[in-house]
């Protein structure tokens, strides 16, 4: 359920966003005013994409790794490296959802508000700890997934077989 939460807020924030900038252009083009909304909006909705993808990214292995080194390693190493991968990551998460929420909490006693739309910033920024916070949830199963299965899993929904001539196959869970 959480995965089609995610899904929705991604999707339906990256048709706002176009919707409004493409429209924002359009209106300073054509009728030569711009909507003075636009960037603001445009803006708070990359923040929410950026930090509502960070767990969805995580549950669905589009993260961004480094394999070379990965790739060429036997499937006991790999195995060693999602736990390391998985756990430091996790910690990392949440240590960063911590800071983050604790600037929130900051930028909520200041009162700031948006220029354009005068909604309190600390309402835009409250992704970011939330977005930290299940990304961390997500690292997290990804440890535990692997402490559990034989195979190497990159995430909860897709892991890594090893097959009899020595190359990979992807599963999906």
């Amino acid at each position: 359920m959480l995965s089609k939460i995610e899904e929705a807020i991604l999707s339906y924030s990256i048709i706002i966003m176009a919707i409004i900038l493409i429209g924002n252009v359009f209106s300073r083009s054509v009728l030569n005013r711009s909507w003075t909304f636009a960037e603001e909006l445009g803006q708070s909705l990359v923040i929410i994409v950026t930090f509502t993808g960070i767990s969805y990214g995580a549950k669905k292995a589009r993260h961004i790794n480094m394999s070379a080194l990965f790739d060429v390693i036997p499937v006991r190493g790999k195995k060693i490296f999602m736990y390391v991968i998985s756990s430091v990551t996790s910690i990392s998460m949440f240590y960063l959802a911590y800071l983050a929420s604790i600037y929130v909490m900051k930028v909520k006693t200041l009162g700031r508000v948006t220029p354009a739309l005068r909604i309190p910033i600390y309402l835009v920024y409250l992704i970011v700890p939330i977005g930290f916070f299940l990304g961390g949830i997500q690292y997290a199963r990804n440890f535990w997934i692997n402490v559990k299965e034989k195979e190497v899993y990159l995430s909860t929904e897709k892991g890594i077989r090893g097959t009899d001539d020595n190359e990979e196959q992807y599963i999906n869970v």
